[in-house]
């Protein structure tokens, strides 16, 4: 928030108008000539985050502002009558307050000036960041490194239980400390399916920074899992031509087809959204492809079923698909539960 304040600063007063102001003013004519400070206050308090303001100078002269410190920019140094003079602060890396004085006179320079007190709380030197914010499904740990002067302290606040601050044993949803730390944040082993994610809040003084960390679900919950895949070269008839798991050539390619072999927990019919990644690292996508995906495929898998057999992807004309590394990833209900690279030679 900006500080504003009004500072009078009252010189002179015209002959004609004298004998009113003698009656109503408890000063001699010299006492008034000199320049006086109306209003209240004359001393400014910045927050630790806040480097602008302002004051208002209300005089019947000309003045100027003839002593400041260097860390203190004015907008204007001289006016006549009324004005705004807006100010700007320096950064304050210093452990403790500190004050400046902005001094105001009359260009006649009698005895008596205006000043104006600046009081600057050290700046809150405050970064907070994680090189890596997504966590595994087994559980593990990264850094969160805080950044702040050696006199500031900071706090981190947690969302979730399953996370934990500096120790992997700590139950407490808030941990403290004071400058540069790196703090361990631990995470438990996710024991659902479906990956989940927790806020982390760091607040130094004013300033407040939050970062949103993130962990996959464990593929074992699925209602089934898929422990391999295979990639084959299909023909429209369904004839194979490069059998699944064997060498597949660019000159020879028409469909590619994958083969999953699974383990099923829940027997069920389910939808498999397929990605399909060319050699350029383009997603591949058609006219009818789900948002984000190529295609997705619909099965009724048994307890006793092993393996299930994908739609093809390609075209009958040989030759389709170049050389190159190839990927295929495998969703569902929103998570990725496999993927497989392959090469076309």
């Amino acid at each position: 928030m900006k500080a504003k304040y009004f500072i009078f600063v009252i010189v002179g007063c015209l002959g004609t108008l004298f004998t009113s102001c003698s009656e109503s003013w408890p000063y001699s004519e010299e006492e008034y000539k000199k320049v006086r400070l109306w209003g209240d206050p004359s001393y400014i308090a910045l927050d630790e985050d806040e480097f602008t303001g302002e004051f208002y100078v209300h005089s019947s002269d000309s003045w100027d502002i003839y002593d400041y410190p260097s860390w203190i920019n004015l907008s204007k140094y001289y006016g006549y009558g009324f004005g705004y003079v807006n100010f700007t602060v320096d950064e304050n890396y210093s452990s403790s307050t500190r004050y400046g004085y902005v001094k105001i006179r009359t260009n006649e320079g009698f005895r008596k000036e205006a000043e104006v007190q600046i009081a600057q709380p050290p700046t809150v030197q405050f970064e907070a960041s994680m090189n890596i914010t997504n966590y595994s499904a087994s559980g593990d740990w990264w850094y969160l490194e805080v950044k702040a002067g050696s006199s500031q302290s900071w706090t981190i606040s947690k969302s979730n239980s399953w996370v934990h601050l500096g120790s992997s044993y700590s139950s407490s949803y808030t941990y403290s400390g004071k400058g540069n730390e790196s703090v361990k944040i631990y995470v438990d082993a996710n024991s659902s399916f479906y990956s989940r994610s927790s806020k982390l809040t760091v607040k130094c003084g004013t300033k407040t920074k939050s970062i949103t960390i993130t962990q996959d679900g464990n593929p074992d919950k699925a209602p089934f899992v898929i422990n391999s895949v295979e990639v084959g070269n299909i023909a429209t008839d369904g004839s194979i031509i490069n059998d699944f798991g064997s060498k597949i050539y660019s000159y020879q390619t028409k469909y590619l087809k994958p083969k999953l072999y699974i383990k099923v927990n829940t027997p069920g019919t389910y939808t498999l959204y397929v990605k399909l990644y060319d050699a350029s690292g383009k997603l591949r996508t058609g006219a009818n492809s789900p948002s984000g995906y190529s295609y997705s495929t619909t099965g009724t898998l048994y307890s006793n079923t092993t393996w299930w057999k994908l739609n093809g992807w390609g075209n009958d004309r040989a030759g389709y698909w170049g050389a190159g590394q190839y990927r295929w990833e495998f969703w569902y209900s929103g998570e990725k539960i496999g993927e497989k690279s392959f090469t076309i030679y």
